[in-house]
């Protein structure tokens, strides 16, 4: 299950974020992954906050998932509270 959210940052800067679910071993929870993609006003598609050309992209190569995420929603200029929005958006969708 997927639930994606689009800001408009005042930059005009567009922010997707997308939250997946998956099952954990008891099948009672779910783990919440968050990904988030940019798009800058003159771009036509969306795309990770840091790619291949970032100064920060080497960082990527070496860190865990969990990080590499942190990496990228810090650097795609989404707040804090507008994650904690989309996951609890997300999360009173599944539980309904």
């Amino acid at each position: 299950m997927t639930h994606e959210k689009t800001f408009i940052l005042v930059t005009g800067r567009s922010v997707k974020v997308i939250a997946k679910a998956s099952p954990v071993k008891d099948q009672s929870n779910f783990e919440t992954e968050i990904e988030v993609l940019i798009k800058e006003p003159r771009e036509e598609n969306y795309r990770p906050a840091i790619g291949q050309t970032h100064p920060k992209y080497w960082k990527l190569r070496k860190l865990d998932s969990i990080k590499t995420q942190l990496l990228q929603i810090k650097y795609s200029g989404v707040s804090e509270k507008q994650i904690r929005k989309t996951i609890r958006e997300f999360r009173e969708k599944i539980m309904s």
